[in-house]
């Protein structure tokens, strides 16, 4: 899986906001917060300004000194996260129409927030799924908890709707979950509480779901004047990201997506997608060291393992649905991405 170079990934400034509050909370001292992440008060002001993956690295490692026992970590981080702590893309949010604007804002400038994660979006019958997919291995306990903050902050925004008319006048319709990968000790019904959704652990996959009711919710906060402005905003900072492997995060994107349906699309069909011909995409695809048979193999053996480990569906019925022509082809294939046979992950999914 094609990973971001670290040495062009950026991070908002505004994250550092987090680490002030929990640190003033906890009686800290801030001079100190900005010693060890390595920034000055100046740099705060400066509107362009951002810090490093190791930045955002020691940002982590410094909340944690400042999380406490008895609640669950990421909702700690969650409690002193001001919506500037996202920067451009929280306040175009804010200011969408509906639940789902802000969701599709959320959607186009994430890598702007968080450059080491994908998210794409799946709409199945009345329900729409976001996959969430982190491309950097921080380590235990950071993934999990960027993995829930994530989340969390997804949720939050059902907040901005609450106090419309819409959700006054009649029953909020909670038709939003939680599905993480990782498994928790922590309380899982304060999970609940705080995120007024279900949170279930050892999933398949990370993703959220909302129903199409949810996302149609108006927001107390929407301006379209002023989300217009902030977009345009974010549209030039999106076009002025470092685009390393972005072709192939596109086609892995499509990959993605048509597997989940059902069906991938041939090279031909692909390429007409990126407005390109077969023999270019190839090229480009090369340039980036990747090419489009390793991609295929890669979406079709993850979903598969998504198969495995979530439902009870035969192999046999999962190697033909990811596209096998038999079970012994399918189970070479996993063996060769994943290291190990699918009936071990089957039999063993903690593993």
């Amino acid at each position: 899986m094609p990973k971001p170079a670290a040495a062009v990934m950026t991070f908002p400034i505004q994250l550092v906001e987090l680490a002030e509050s929990l640190a003033r909370a906890r009686q800290g001292d801030v001079a100190q917060v900005y010693a060890r992440i390595g920034i000055t008060q100046e740099d705060l002001q400066r509107t362009d300004a951002s810090i490093s993956l190791a930045q955002f690295e020691a940002l982590m490692h410094l909340m944690q000194d400042y999380l406490l026992p008895g609640e669950p970590r990421s909702i700690q981080v969650l409690r002193h996260m001001p919506v500037t702590a996202q920067g451009l893309v929280g306040m175009a949010a804010m200011t969408a129409d509906t639940l789902g604007d802000a969701l599709d804002i959320g959607l186009r400038y994430f890598s702007l927030i968080l450059p080491f994660i994908e998210l794409y979006r799946e709409n199945v019958g009345n329900r729409t799924h976001v996959h969430v997919r982190s491309h950097h291995d921080f380590g235990s306990p950071y993934n999990e908890i960027i993995m829930e903050v994530l989340v969390g902050g997804f949720a939050k925004m059902e907040f901005f709707a609450r106090g419309t008319e819409d959700a006054r006048t009649r029953s909020w319709p909670g038709g939003m979950e939680v599905q993480l990968t990782h498994e928790s000790s922590e309380d899982a019904e304060a999970f609940r509480a705080y995120f007024h959704m279900p949170v279930q652990f050892g999933c398949a996959e990370n993703q959220f779901v909302f129903s199409r009711e949810t996302l149609s919710q108006p927001l107390l906060t929407r301006n379209r004047a002023t989300r217009i402005a902030i977009e345009a905003l974010l549209e030039q900072r999106l076009h002025a990201l470092p685009q390393q492997n972005a072709l192939t995060q596109r086609v892995r994107r499509q990959l993605s997506v048509s597997m989940a349906q059902g069906k991938l699309p041939g090279a031909a069909e692909l390429a007409a997608n990126l407005a390109m011909s077969s023999r270019t995409l190839s090229r480009r695809l090369s340039e980036e060291g990747s090419s489009l048979p390793a991609l295929m193999e890669d979406v079709r053996i993850e979903r598969a393992e998504m198969l495995l480990i979530g439902s009870d569906m035969a192999l046999a019925r999962i190697a033909r649905q990811v596209g096998y022509s038999d079970l012994s082809t399918f189970s070479r294939a996993f063996k060769r991405v994943k290291g190990r046979p699918p009936s071990t992950l089957r039999n063993h999914p903690d593993i």
